[in-house]
């Protein structure tokens, strides 16, 4: 880490909660640092949204520091989603501030394919996965409720996945050989399941309340964790595909809260 980076990150979170402005509409990011996370960051700060960054460690977070010196509406905090006593001093930090859409992108493979395979399984990493991607956003979601419910927007989002989908597993029935494009990946998909069925839950039980709930795949996309998972090569840009999840966040009503949503607007099957 640069320590005048390290300055630099100290002296603007220190100062977030007065530099908000409360005419604008704002977005809360976890995961911030690279991958999907920074093209949201991105493209919020663009559209002229108030950016509330979040990573793990965002001293060491080269790209997004020089993201939040290009744009003063980006603001940066820490946060380790697992760690829960972080999200809620979060919370109370920014509990005067209406967050319009709460984006819960940050989430792991928990180790390449290779260790996601029966005979080869890491318990120890499936553990660390669920924390992450199922329990973390349904830990934001009620830590920031009432941030959510005195915004215009009312959203909540969770970033899953199309791998996710348990009808789109290939049927077995005269299965003799897997086809190599088909990685059980089991403690990715089985986490991002279970945070489907959470995030269903979340749209039923906060509907009265006017809150939508949005569960948005976004699709192949060339990342880190796609060359983790052995897809490398096959994905869209992360332009891309933020490009149309934020159509999909906009365009997010009644009709389309609790469903689970293609980056390209389709509804996926459960």
């Amino acid at each position: 880490m640069k320590f005048k980076n390290y300055i630099y990150l100290i002296l603007f979170m220190t100062t977030l909660i007065f530099t908000i402005p409360v005419e604008s509409k704002t977005v809360l990011i976890t995961g911030s640092n690279r991958g999907i996370g920074l093209e949201f960051t991105n493209q919020y700060a663009q559209m002229g949204w108030n950016v509330i960054a979040s990573s793990r460690t965002p001293e060491d977070d080269e790209e997004l520091i020089k993201l939040s010196r290009e744009f003063e509406n980006i603001s940066i905090e820490k946060l380790d989603v697992t760690n829960h006593k972080q999200i809620d001093d979060l919370a109370k930090k920014l509990k005067d501030i209406p967050i319009d859409v709460l984006l819960n992108n940050a989430g792991i493979l928990g180790g390449d394919e290779k260790v996601q395979q029966i005979g080869n399984l890491d318990f120890d990493s499936m553990e660390n996965v669920y924390k992450t991607n199922t329990i973390a956003p349904l830990k934001m979601a009620e830590a920031f409720l009432n941030n959510v419910l005195s915004s215009d927007e009312k959203k909540i989002i969770v970033i899953t996945s199309g791998t996710a989908s348990i009808t789109n597993v290939p049927d077995v029935s005269g299965v003799k050989k897997i086809s190599k494009y088909y990685k059980p990946l089991y403690l990715y998909r089985m986490s991002k399941t279970a945070i489907n069925m959470g995030y269903k839950n979340l749209a039923m039980e906060l509907a009265p309340q006017g809150v939508h709930v949005g569960i948005m795949a976004p699709g192949i996309v060339e990342t880190r964790l796609l060359q983790q998972a052995g897809y490398s090569g096959m994905g869209m840009s992360t332009k891309d595909s933020v490009t149309n999840v934020i159509r999909n966040i906009n365009n997010l009503d009644p009709e389309t809260s609790g469903k689970y949503i293609l980056f390209n607007g389709k509804t996926l099957p459960w």
